[in-house]
């Protein structure tokens, strides 16, 4: 009795002769018409493009998941596939060679289900609702045929039924379980959880099935291979490592990150299945195994597989490229982009340095120099803006060589961190009723205990508050409220310099933007300065993480003489917008003094 599963690619031609039992656990049949043409026409332009000598070596369908029962196969995963194929086969059973014929399936539920399916019809496709589908996907057989040229039922048999790559041919994915393994709970995790086999489990099916190894070293090849695939996994379960190199969440089969990567080596310059390929992953290490003239092909994929995770893990280790490649990745670089980077650079200091010119390239324009693109970005351009402040972000970690601290990727991608205004906007504040009351008492529950140095300052702080009990009562409020609203905005701020003639407004420049968690930027209500740093310094106060350059912001650490920590105004923006600069000119290299 087998304890083993075993995985291998079968084409259809493989399981003429089989026989499929789908037992009463599973739904009835259910395939619409346009699944059926999706999977013809599929299956058409793949036969299409192996004639113009392109394409795949194969179509792949999905895994088909079985169990041995005595003489026949318990179809646990693929009964609708299997099912569909078998009414094409029936259809085109007139193509065949003589002695073919196609597979037999038996639904327990439908014990004439077998019969149906050989001498189908529309009086007896009335009797049960599983006859009624199979009846529609037989007509949409027959009428997407019939638009097609007269020798397309042949070629497509052939197509179908081919086990020679050159020609093409369409293959199913054969996961076969233990004769141990109870069926029941393989198929709630499969279907009732809508949970589908990964490439992942595929994969390691693929690795670990028996007849890879010699008798004698089998058990502990097995266990090593087990051992250090768990151990991999582990480490990438922990979210700084993760959120690293990825910008999505990912609970599970977190290794599949590094078998796309081993794949993309294993494919080289003449990929044998398309990247969007579903089963991408598997398909190719399949490929490869079945292809390769290496001696020990499975000793050769696990050390490239063990290579790509220890390669990623001496990327995280260094601080610095931690951070480059962390920056790339968090701005929409994929992790293949920067394996190729890797492989195009000699030593340690050329990858670095290559990465910087990515960088360079992907922040700043080639043609533009760093100080007057920065100066003309606006909160217009959100992406743009995000990733300068991202990177000097980044950058002021990386000039401190002192400190280990590092960006922490996992928080900034899980809390969504977004651009949000330094100083409130008169254009951004809310113009329904209700908001405008909530913002007014918001503002005002702080700025009744908030006491102004600046004795006209003061005085204009007493007399808002004063007046803010009028019109909470007036009837013309939401027409009063935004005269009174600036009036609040510029006792804290301004981003408007009306100094002589000159009128400056720096409200949408960069020096007045900053990076927040969408969680507290929704909470802010384009709050006033003061109310914003309050709440900063109390994330920071709790060690809830907050970019080292938006907690600078607050502090005011970018203003050379500080005179009021509760007013950001048209000098703090100035000088922050300058610190910008030069961190950037200071990471890239480009000014005279730049270390």
């Amino acid at each position: 009795m087998s304890q083993q599963n075993s995985i291998v690619l079968k084409s259809i031609d493989e399981i003429l002769t089989e026989s499929f039992f789908i037992p009463f656990y599973q739904r009835g049949y259910r395939w619409t018409k346009r699944q059926a043409e999706d999977l013809l026409d599929d299956i058409y332009e793949f036969q299409r493009q192996k004639k113009a000598g392109s394409g795949t070596p194969f179509y792949c369908l999905q895994p088909v998941v079985v169990k041995k029962r005595d003489q026949e196969w318990e179809l646990i995963d693929g009964q609708q596939r299997l099912t569909t194929i078998h009414i094409l086969l029936n259809y085109l059973k007139d193509q065949m060679t003589p002695g073919q014929t196609p597979y037999q399936i038996v639904y327990q539920t439908r014990p004439t289900s077998q019969d149906f399916l050989a001498h189908m019809s529309e009086e007896r496709s009335k009797d049960n609702i599983d006859f009624f589908h199979m009846y529609e996907v037989r007509k949409t057989i027959e009428g997407w045929f019939e638009l097609k040229e007269k020798s397309c039922k042949s070629e497509f048999l052939h197509t179908l039924l081919g086990h020679d790559d050159a020609s093409g041919c369409v293959k199913i994915i054969w996961y076969q379980i233990n004769e141990i393994t109870d069926v029941t709970t393989v198929f709630k995790r499969l279907n009732m959880g809508k949970i589908p086999l990964t490439n992942a489990e595929l994969v390691k099916a693929l690795l670990l099935k028996r007849s890879n190894f010699q008798e004698q070293e089998r058990h502990l090849q097995q266990l090593r291979i087990a051992q250090e695939w768990d151990s991999i996994e582990r480490s990438l379960q922990a979210d700084d490592f993760w959120y690293f190199l990825n910008e999505e969440a990912q609970d599970a089969n977190r290794i599949e990150l590094i078998l796309r990567l081993t794949a993309h080596d294993l494919q080289g310059k003449s990929p044998s299945v398309r990247p969007d390929d579903p089963s991408y992953i598997f398909l190719t290490f399949s490929h490869w195994l079945e292809t390769t003239e290496s001696p020990y092909p499975f000793d050769v994929c696990w050390e490239k597989i063990y290579r790509s995770f220890m390669m990623l893990h001496e990327w995280y280790q260094d601080r610095e490229l931690f951070h480059l490649i962390g920056f790339l990745i968090a701005s929409g670089k994929k992790i293949s982009d920067i394996q190729k980077v890797s492989k195009q650079s000699v030593k340690k200091s050329d990858f670095k340095k290559n990465l910087k010119a990515m960088i360079r390239i992907h922040v700043i324009p080639e043609d533009q120099k760093i100080d007057f693109y920065i100066e003309k970005l606006s909160y217009e351009d959100r992406v743009k803006v995000v990733r300068v402040l991202l990177l000097f972000n980044i950058t002021s970690l990386l000039f401190n060589r002192v400190t280990n601290a590092r960006f922490q990727f996992d928080h900034y991608k899980m809390q969504k961190w977004d651009l949000e205004h330094i100083h409130s906007r008169m254009d951004t504040l809310p113009d329904q009723k209700k908001k405008q009351s909530a913002w007014l008492e918001n503002t005002l529950d702080f700025i009744k205990d908030s006491v102004l140095l600046d004795q006209n300052a003061e005085r204009e702080r007493l007399t808002l508050i004063h007046e803010a009990e009028t019109l909470k009562n007036s009837e013309n409020f939401k027409t009063e409220f935004p005269a009174f609203a600036e009036r609040i905005i510029n006792l804290y701020g301004r981003s408007v310099d009306k100094s002589g003639t000159r009128s400056l407004d720096k409200g949408d420049s960069i020096g007045n933007l900053t990076l927040l968690d969408s969680a507290t930027n929704r909470s802010y209500q384009n709050a006033i300065f003061p109310i914003k740093r309050k709440d900063i310094i109390a994330l920071d106060k709790s060690a809830t993480f907050v970019p080292l350059c938006t907690k600078n912001v607050f502090l005011k650490y970018y203003r050379k003489n500080v005179t009021n920590m509760q007013q950001w105004d048209i000098t703090d923006m100035e000088n922050y917008q300058s610190a910008i600069i030069n961190a950037l000119k200071q990471f890239f290299d480009e000014q005279g003094n730049a270390a």
